[in-house]
This record gives C-alpha cells, sequence and structure tokens, in this order.
C-alpha cells in the first residue's frame, strides 16, 4: 500500500497519563460532558477551559474558538463533534492536537479533514493531524452499547459506495480502481465476520472498527476521493439533516441510507439486514427519530440537491433521479422489507 500520513492509534487503558507533561502544562479541552466526567481524573490539573460544542455550524464554532484562551495544546475528547471541533482549535491557532474518541459511531477521529456545517450542510474545512490517536477500551466501553454499535455505520456504507462508483465508471467514464475496490470490499468483509464481537463491545470488537477506519481512511487518502467508503447513503443523510435540522446517531441514519440506497440500486439487502439485525444496529426509520413523510421529502429534494452540491460524485440518485411517486415506492420496498 502507498505510504500515506495518517493518523494511528494507540490502544489501551487510562492512556492520558501516559502522554507526556508537555501537553497538559498549557492545554484547553473539547469534550462531551459525559466523556468528561469519566476521563477527568486523567489529568493532574485542570485545563484552561473545557469547552462542550453544542453545535458544529463553522461561524459560531470559530467564534467560540476566538473566544477562548490561546494554549499549546487541544485535547478532543468525545464523538465526532468534540474530536472535530478540537481538530478545528488547532487547525486555526497551531495548537497540538490530542484525540480521545470516547464512542466509535463515526470515523471524524481518523479522518485529516475537518467535519462542520455551513447553513446547515456538511462541509469540510482544512486539514490537521494530531500528535496522539487514543484509543482507551475502558473509556469507550462506558458509552450506550448502542453509541459503539452504531460505528458499524461508516464501513457498511461500502456496500453503496462500491455500487455507485461503478455506476459511475459506466456512465460517465469515471476512473474505477478495481485493487482499492476489492480492498475495500475486504473490509466490509471483515466487519461482516466481527459482527459478534461488535455487538457485545468486546476490546476485540472495538479494536476491529478502530482497525477498519484506518484502513477504510487509508484507502480514500489513495484514491484522492471518499469513493471507497462514501456514496449515496451519505448523500441521503447529508440532505435529511439540511432539510430537519435535526441531529442523529450518524452510523444508524447511514444504516437506512444504506437500505435505501441499495434498494434503488437493486442490490441484495439479506446480507446487511442479517448484520444489522446480528450487531442489534438500529436502522428503522421510527426508532432513529426519523419519518416516513421526512424519508419521502428527502428523497424527492436529493436531485436538486444534488445538483447544488457539486463535490457529491455521481451515485444512483444522479443516475436515475427521483420523483414523488418512485419515492412513494422506495419508501414502500423499504417497509416491505424491514
Amino acid at each position: 500500500m502507498t505510504d500515506i500520513k495518517q493518523a494511528l492509534p494507540v490502544y489501551g487503558t487510562d492512556l492520558i497519563p501516559t502522554l507526556d507533561q508537555r501537553y497538559f502544562d498549557d492545554c484547553v479541552v473539547f469534550c462531551a460532558p459525559e466523556a468528561w466526567n469519566i476521563a477527568k481524573h486523567q489529568f493532574k490539573f485542570p485545563p484552561k477551559e473545557i469547552a462542550v460544542p453544542k453545535e458544529m455550524e463553522q461561524a459560531r464554532l470559530e467564534r467560540r474558538i476566538q473566544r477562548m484562551p490561546q494554549s499549546e495544546t487541544v485535547f478532543g475528547i468525545g464523538g465526532g463533534s468534540a474530536c472535530d471541533a478540537a481538530k478545528l482549535f488547532a487547525h486555526l491557532t497551531h495548537a497540538r492536537l490530542i484525540l480521545v474518541p470516547s464512542i466509535l459511531s463515526v470515523d471524524a477521529p481518523f479522518t485529516k479533514a475537518i467535519g462542520v456545517r455551513v447553513n446547515h450542510r456538511v462541509r469540510y474545512v482544512g486539514e490537521v493531524y494530531p500528535d496522539h490517536l487514543l484509543i482507551d477500551f475502558n473509556l469507550i466501553r462506558q458509552a450506550p452499547p448502542k453509541l459503539n454499535r452504531a460505528g458499524v455505520g461508516d464501513i457498511l456504507s461500502i456496500y453503496t459506495a462500491l455500487s455507485d462508483w461503478r455506476l459511475a465508471h459506466q456512465a460517465t467514464g469515471e476512473a474505477f480502481d478495481e485493487t482499492l475496490a476489492g480492498q475495500s470490499q475486504a473490509l466490509l468483509d471483515r466487519l461482516f465476520a466481527g459482527a459478534t464481537a461488535i455487538r457485545d463491545c468486546t476490546d476485540e470488537g472495538l479494536k476491529l472498527l478502530s482497525e477498519l477506519y484506518v484502513a477504510e481512511v487509508a484507502l480514500c487518502e489513495i484514491a484522492g476521493n471518499s469513493r471507497p467508503e462514501e456514496g449515496s447513503e451519505h448523500y441521503f443523510a447529508y440532505c435529511l439533516e439540511s432539510l430537519t435540522h435535526k441531529q442523529y446517531l450518524h452510523g444508524e441514519l447511514i444504516a437506512l441510507g444504506v437500505l435505501l440506497g441499495a434498494l434503488y440500486q437493486e442490490q441484495p439487502l439479506d446480507r446487511i439486514l442479517a448484520f444489522l439485525h446480528e450487531t442489534q444496529v438500529e436502522y428503522r426509520p421510527a426508532a432513529i427519530g426519523v419519518t416516513d413523510e421526512e424519508i419521502c421529502h428527502t428523497l424527492i429534494a436529493l436531485p436538486q440537491y444534488l445538483t447544488e452540491e457539486r463535490q457529491l460524485p455521481y451515485g444512483i440518485y444522479h443516475h436515475k433521479g427521483m420523483t414523488p411517486e418512485s419515492a412513494d415506492a422506495l419508501l414502500n420496498r423499504l417497509h416491505s422489507v424491514i
């Protein structure tokens, strides 16, 4: 595999105190409150400021960062929002970055890109690498199991992403890399094989999710884009979030997006559904906070959304479009299989 620059995790328990003292001498923390309550005993002295990112709108988050004290180090302790907020702080201030995810529900701690929102739409700004990425099994396992199980979403998305990539090659002539696609498919196979360990949130299962994130991010770096991992399942999620302005558990929403996208791609769902059942990952619309009306509204809005979001590569929703009738039909097909 081509050499790439990438954050590689360190695994263990109570890892924060193993860091060099210089990281603690002048630091701030972005965190989820629950994660900080668990991890704060690992700090000998209180940070200069502890900030909870309540929203990820770029302008507001940047103003929040401007009001914070200048610091040599920033910690991100929590989920995707805490880690991305810390990444943005490091990017803007050139502080050293330490990431300590408290849940593995999204791949944000493993990527160089900084995920924010601009007018409720996902944007990736800048890039930054942590000095250390700590995967603390004790910290992560104290979260509700459903939060870590949902981490499968950003690997399960490979199922629909690869189909989109092949379609783009056939329909538009976009380059398709069989080797990278095969390596991405192998990650999906590893995910399926680890269903029990992921469901039980064992050290083995948590490490597997982390390793899959590392490998998935590496493949995207080699490809120069997100083709090996992201496609129409994410487009559906992005569009839904931009319309409802609600917060969802990312992996659960992506699981729903995979089911919808795969149905529209005419792919079989047996293996996907069996895996979701075994891991106890929720995907049913009502259970994850999505109404049928919101699904239809999102599907109908997707063609215009994709016209505006030109950075999103060609996929099934570009190819087939969407009408109110086809949206209703797709929703009915979804309910017939779940």
